[in-house]
Formats: C-alpha cells, sequence, structure tokens
C-alpha cells in the first residue's frame, strides 16, 4: 500500500520525545514537511535541526500541553508558515500513573489537561480547516492503559476520553474526507527502561521484545498515508500482541 504524504503539511504534537521523534522521521521520509510542537524547546530544536540538514522544511514552536491560548498560538504560526495543516498527530504526553488513594484533585485535573484537553484543543483549532479543504489525517497515540489496569485511575480516566473523542470526531468528519484514528502503544523500550523492569515487561508480553519508537512510527505513517482514507474511528495497537489478554481492547 502506499504511504507516501508527498508535500503534505503534518503536525506533530509533543514531538520532544523518543516517539514523537521517531513520527516525524517517518513521516518526513514520505515526504511530509514538518511541524514541531511540544514543551522542551532544545529538543524539539535538535529534532529540527537534523530534519533540516535532510532537507525537510520544518518548523519548530514550543508549546505547553494543555494551553489553548499557546496552542492556538502554535497553530497560527505554523499555518503561517506552511498555510494548511493535512496531518495532525498528537504524541501521548507521559502521565504519572497513581492508585486511586494517592490520586489528588490536582493529579486529575493534570492527566485531564495534558491527556485530553491539550488534544481537545487541537482538534478544534485544526480539523475545521481539514474538513473545509476536503482531506485530512488525525492520529491519536496513547496507550494500553486506556484499558483500565489497576492503580492508573488518573491515566485510564484520561486516555479513555481521548479514546471516545477519537471515535466521536472519526464519525462527524468522515463525509468531509477526513480519518481520525488511534494508535495505542504497548510496552516502549527507551533509557529510562532499568534492565530489571525491561525483563520483567518482556515477561507479559507475546513477541517476547518491546517495542521501539520506530514501531510506532511505522503504524502513524500508515494511519497518516493518503491511501488510507477508508480507515477511520480505529484503534491499531502496537502492542507485540499484549493487547490480546484483555477481552476489551476495541
Amino acid at each position: 500500500m502506499n504511504t507516501k504524504n508527498k508535500e503534505r503539511v503534518a503536525l506533530i504534537v509533543n514531538a520532544d520525545d523518543a516517539v514523537g521523534e521517531a513520527v516525524a522521521m517517518r513521516l518526513a521520509a514520505s515526504g511530509a514537511q514538518i511541524a514541531l510542537t511540544g514543551a522542551d524547546a532544545r529538543q524539539l530544536d535538535r529534532v529540527a535541526s537534523q530534519l533540516a540538514e535532510k532537507g525537510v522544511e520544518v518548523i519548530a514552536v514550543k508549546t505547553g500541553a494543555a494551553e489553548p491560548e499557546e496552542i492556538h498560538e502554535s497553530v497560527v504560526r505554523v499555518m503561517a508558515r506552511f498555510g494548511r495543516i493535512d496531518i495532525l498527530v498528537q504524541n501521548e504526553r507521559a502521565l504519572a500513573a497513581k492508585p486511586l488513594q494517592e490520586i489528588s484533585g490536582a493529579d486529575v485535573d493534570a492527566a485531564l489537561g495534558a491527556g485530553l484537553a491539550g488534544p481537545f484543543h487541537y482538534l478544534r483549532e485544526i480539523v475545521p480547516g481539514m474538513r473545509k479543504s476536503g482531506f485530512g489525517r488525525v492520529v491519536n497515540i496513547s496507550d494500553i492503559r486506556y484499558l483500565g489496569l489497576a492503580q492508573t485511575a488518573n491515566v485510564a480516566a484520561a486516555r479513555s476520553g481521548l479514546f471516545g473523542l477519537t471515535r466521536a470526531l472519526a464519525l462527524e468528519s468522515a463525509r468531509d474526507g477526513v480519518t481520525v484514528n488511534t494508535v495505542v502503544m504497548g510496552d516502549i523500550d527507551s533509557d529510562t527502561v532499568t534492565d530489571a523492569d525491561r525483563e520483567q515487561l518482556v515477561a507479559g508480553v507475546p513477541v517476547k521484545r518491546l517495542g521501539m519508537p520506530a514501531d510506532v512510527a511505522n503504524a502513524v505513517g500508515f494511519l497518516a498515508a493518503d491511501s488510507s482514507k477508508y480507515l477511520t474511528g480505529q484503534t491499531l495497537f502496537v502492542c507485540g500482541g499484549k493487547s490480546a489478554y484483555f477481552s476489551m481492547s476495541i
């Protein structure tokens, strides 16, 4: 299947971690022009510099996770540079999970802000323009905790909310050439995973290895392609088979 995005403009939200970087590189390799947002300006500039060295048209904008004004301004800057946004990829913001008795009101606000309100504001800013133009690809990256794992109540609430938002928006936008899908990550390897944790995590993954950022990026690239026009409202698990243990993995 053709996964080219020649001359498309892709905005990757929270592009300041390994998964966001991998997604940016994957979409750039398919021919897209790239806009990056996130909270870590140094990391964004590093990724932007790597892309620019490859001849990719790129802009990086430091943006708060759930600040409507900052999100609006970042979209304005991207539109001023490229004139449109064809692909929106919302990489998940890392959220600290806690058992119920340890969750404060501030924890709930933080999880719902970064994990649900932030993505909502980007969608509200960008999707109407996609619908007007008759083309759009939205990919929201989530993680397996949306299923409601024990001791993750604050994160599960935010992730499951994004799941519902994705499906509702897919139905609203389907007639306008805009697809809206979710990529759900399983256990992804990173520099912060210790050897002991890695061994424990691998034991619970059917393929017996952790995922890599590139695995997530390849799934995003598939859903973001022009050719994926008949896929919307769907959830694609990138988890090495782990979701098969859950009867509600839809």
